[in-house]
């Protein structure tokens, strides 16, 4: 049973009349959460009793507190109940002020938890890798080369992650906490499914693959609403504002977690674009014939001279490795690879 908090005590701590018995005595009041309702009711008599004797001098009153919730307002947290309590009495000039401090003692041990600040958190995968990761809700992803995504310290609370890049969801499912993926123009909402978000900002669409579930997207000012199915596509145009779904094999567009390349007659610019990025390199097409020829492929833990080399047997290209140069700070740049038209 918690101890009976003793009025005579508490009061002559709150005037600094006290022994180091009286100190001990009331600090285990205040760290006992037993003792709650017993405080607040002293804390209750102590502002009856002030009210009576001060009822002609309110306006002092009011001016007093402002300045006091003023004090309390700059100060840190601090842990230590100890320090908390003698920075609020050692303040205090005169018994005008016991009943706001001993109350705002009560407030902020009882009532009032640390503001926790809203911290931003970021995970990054480098050019040229794949990233797995898992979210506070248990969420698993995986983030390809050159791509980012952000959220807060509260993400439990709101489900919500900005990507920059690509990445793959496997959503812990919660129907009270949806979970939205926000890109430059688009914000993914699902509850709990498999699905893939390509949102690069140097390209000019955003495209999102759903394997199972359902979600919804909508554009850029809610300008644009659509529901994506399984083994559904949607491209969505940046610039126009607008979006196309077209039925997939979703499985293809999460092979590159596994470490897998894979291409079904897709325009040549678009392989190039893939390697591009998985290889950390630059490609260049001098001949904008080869752009949209088709191509069909799968590789797995390929050498990037041994990507193009392979191309090359199946679409007339030729192509040249350029040296690699270092910048200015003795950094050596990104390689460049030259694709040209193979003369006959």
């Amino acid at each position: 049973m918690n101890e009976k908090i003793d009025y005579k005590i508490l009061k002559k701590f709150a005037l600094g009349k006290y022994s180091l018995k009286d100190f001990k005595q009331v600090t285990n009041w205040f760290e006992d959460t037993t003792n709650e309702t017993e405080l607040k009711n002293a804390i209750q008599q102590h502002w009856q009793e002030f009210s009576e004797e001060t009822s002609e001098n309110k306006k002092d009153l009011n001016s007093i507190l402002d300045q006091l919730k003023q004090k309390i307002a700059d100060q840190k947290p601090v842990v230590n109940f100890r320090i908390r309590a003698q920075r609020f009495y050692t303040r205090a000039a005169a018994i005008l002020l016991l009943p706001l401090i001993l109350y705002s003692i009560y407030s902020t041990f009882f009532s009032h938890q640390p503001t926790e600040m809203a911290a931003s958190i970021e995970i990054v995968s480098p050019h040229g890798a794949r990233t797995k990761f898992q979210l506070p809700d248990g969420t698993l992803g995986w983030l390809n080369g050159g791509s980012s995504l952000k959220y807060t310290n509260t993400f439990l609370t709101k489900r919500n992650i900005d990507l920059v890049g690509e990445a793959w969801f496997e959503v812990a499912h919660n129907e009270k906490r949806p979970f939205v993926v926000h890109t430059k123009v688009l914000a993914v909402q699902v509850l709990g499914t498999k699905f893939n978000v390509t949102a690069f900002p140097e390209e000019n669409v955003t495209e999102v693959v759903l394997l199972e579930g359902k979600i919804n997207v909508n554009g850029y000012k809610g300008l644009y609403n659509a529901d994506v199915k399984p083994d559904q596509k949607l491209t969505y145009d940046n610039n126009l504002l607008s979006g196309t779904i077209q039925e997939v094999k979703a499985s293809q567009f999460s092979a590159w977690k596994d470490g897998l390349l894979v291409f079904r007659n897709e325009p040549l610019s678009e392989v190039l674009k893939r390697v591009s990025r998985w290889y950390n390199v630059d490609i260049v097409i001098n001949d904008p014939e080869l752009e949209s020829l088709r191509y069909r492929a799968t590789f797995q833990e390929e050498q990037v001279e041994e990507v193009i080399r392979l191309i090359s047997l199946t679409v007339p290209i030729e192509y040249s490795f350029n040296s690699r140069e270092i910048d200015g700070d003795g950094v050596f740049k990104k390689r460049t690879i030259t694709i040209h038209k193979k003369n006959n």
